[in-house]
């Protein structure tokens, strides 16, 4: 069964449905098994899936060896009972709220198992990782400068054209925030023509204010798109889209709009830069605004392997978070800001819309 063979689904589901368990314990029954699964896997995948299975590979050997130096694989392969993240943070000297961003990664995977909030225990996979000479896993991370990240992004025109690239073509086909935020009904009654209206901040080439006005050409109010002047020099040409160079953590030069959308911003800073960020939008704001946070909302527990795989890139790369609920929360109270509604458009990732207000 090379992989240019046509699938045929309804034949592989029959050949793992006949699998009794007593033919895992034979080795080439097993085989069978594990392939018919992955080749199943692999035929039902959507283009997502796959570009983010394959791009982020890279993540499960370096997480694997963290857990390794750490020496979680064998503290819970040696325990006969769950244990908690803050027992593990004690035992390994490991940060906890880092240390939980790792177990939740590694469960992700199959390589721990999650068996309760903050609670973890060993899979066979555990047991396999804790075994003498499984420790040769390494990768190298950085590009050697001192220049933040999106500075050094912003730097080479061919690095910045794949980032623009990436963002459209990323989440291509799947729902956007306006597929469930009641944004004519929560933001649109009692408009003037020069009322701001949507402002997104930090907006890159204008994608989301043009998919706004396609979705709303009748609706007045100014729409404005606000990013950094290499990327606003690149903006996307649209028809009552406003776009200003404006950096957002300095004072927000658009008084009382309606809506400060914000997607993907929060994600790539730690907590005390996205209260920065948040307090020069919450000295604009009027009576009528909100905040509309666009950002994936991790589940408290049980998190998707392509959330956790995220979680640790812009940690990486950015030393940000992928936050969970509680983190959304505990972030945005102490901002100053509280949470009226969370509306979430995309079931796996739980790519979210946060409306928040001003406590």
């Amino acid at each position: 069964m090379g992989s240019t063979t046509k699938v045929d689904i309804p034949s592989l589901i029959k050949q793992l449905n006949s699998l009794k368990p007593s033919d895992t314990k034979d080795p080439a029954a097993r085989k069978s098994l594990y392939e018919a699964a992955r080749r199943v896997a692999f035929a039902l995948e959507l283009p997502g899936d796959t570009i983010h299975r394959i791009s982020h590979t890279s993540l499960q050997t370096t997480v694997a060896r963290i857990g390794s130096d750490l020496h979680l694989f064998e503290i819970l392969s040696k325990q006969d009972d769950s244990t908690s993240t803050r027992k593990l943070a004690e035992s390994t000297g490991a940060d906890e709220m880092l240390l939980g961003r790792i177990l939740r990664y590694l469960a992700s995977f199959g390589m721990i198992e999650e068996v309760g909030e903050d609670q973890w225990a060993a899979s066979e996979i555990t047991k396999t990782l804790s075994m003498p000479g499984l420790k040769a896993w390494d990768l190298p991370l950085g590009h050697r400068t001192e220049q933040a990240a999106f500075e050094w992004a912003l730097s080479v025109p061919s690095r910045f054209d794949n980032f623009n690239l990436w963002m459209a073509a990323n989440r291509e086909g799947q729902n956007i925030f306006l597929d469930v935020y009641p944004f004519e009904k929560e933001l649109c009654h009692g408009l003037e023509p020069d009322t701001p209206l949507f402002v997104d901040v930090g907006g890159g080439i204008g994608h989301q204010c043009l998919a706004l006005k396609q979705r709303f050409p009748h609706v007045p109010g100014r729409v404005i798109n606000e990013d950094l002047p290499p990327v606003i020099a690149q903006a996307i040409p649209c028809d009552g889209v406003e776009h200003m160079v404006y950096n957002f953590m300095t004072p927000q030069p658009v008084k009382g709009a309606r809506a400060y959308y914000m997607r993907n911003v929060m994600h790539d800073y730690p907590d005390e830069k996205c209260a920065i960020i948040l307090r020069q939008i919450m000295d604009v704001m009027d009576k009528h605004s909100v905040i509309l946070i666009d950002d994936m909302v991790l589940p408290n527990e049980g998190a998707h392997w392509r959330q956790t795989q995220l979680d640790l890139l812009v940690m990486a790369g950015l030393a940000a978070i992928e936050r969970t609920e509680k983190q959304w929360y505990s972030m945005l109270d102490a901002a100053g800001l509280k949470v009226k509604y969370i509306y979430t458009y995309t079931p796996e990732l739980r790519d979210s819309i946060i409306v928040a207000v001003p406590k």
